[in-house]
């Protein structure tokens, strides 16, 4: 009798058996991830290359947008630099009327000193001499000194009375006026003149006179004969 032949030993787990006359195919060999690396890095490499380059054309793209702003010619509007450094014209101020009366000349006033216009200084008309005229009525060099305001003028005065001719004082301050007829009540008839005296002493002898007024601003005294 003729006994089957023994079982092999089991094969380990996850081990397939050994197979006979079965072509087992070799394991394929693994694949290189070199070329797609090397791809990736140059793809990157020229985006970022044409990244950089867009950035500079814009970049030359608005200077020369800019530079063609600068130099475009016939712009209606000024640099900058022109409206910073233009500063508004000043006012202007009109021109003054002409004035009433000059420096020199003699004006008749009335006895509340108004203007009467311009006289002549030999007695006949002209009771005041102008000594300075002054647009913007500034303050005389002498600040006690006679003045009127004429025109927008202001018209610092001395007195200036001629021996012989006839006059009316005021009674206090006031202003002094031609006498329409001499020898009338009220009237001063000049008889001398001493400037800078300070009474009637030296009054002139030669004539009769019967009193001496004083005055300041200049200081003069008039020896008269009143009526």
């Amino acid at each position: 009798m003729t006994w089957p032949p023994p079982p092999g030993p089991p094969g380990y787990p996850g081990v397939p058996p050994p197979q006979t006359g079965i072509a087992v195919p070799a394991p394929a060999p693994p694949k290189s991830n070199g070329p797609l690396i090397i791809g990736l890095v140059g793809g990157i490499l020229a985006l970022c290359l044409v990244g950089v380059c867009g950035v500079a054309a814009v970049g030359v793209v608005i200077n020369n947008r800019k530079d063609s702003s600068r130099t475009t010619v016939g712009s209606t509007y000024p640099p900058p630099e022109a409206v910073r450094t233009t500063a508004p014209a000043p006012p202007t101020r009109p021109a003054p009327p002409p004035p009433p009366a000059s420096i020199g000349q003699c004006i008749g006033v009335d006895q509340a000193g108004n203007f009467l216009g311009v006289g002549n200084c030999n007695g006949t008309s002209g009771t005041y001499r102008v000594v300075s005229v002054d647009y913007d009525q500034r303050n005389c060099a002498d600040p006690d000194a006679p003045y009127i305001t004429e025109d927008g003028y202001r018209l610092c005065l001395e007195r200036h009375l001629v021996r012989f001719f006839c006059y009316r004082f005021p009674k206090g301050d006031g202003w002094i006026v031609h006498a329409p007829k001499c020898k009338a009540k009220g009237t001063v008839h000049i008889i001398d003149i001493v400037p800078g005296a300070s009474n009637g002493d030296r009054c002139t002898r030669d004539h009769r006179w019967n009193r001496w007024y004083r005055f300041t601003h200049p200081t003069v005294v008039y020896c008269v004969m009143q009526y």
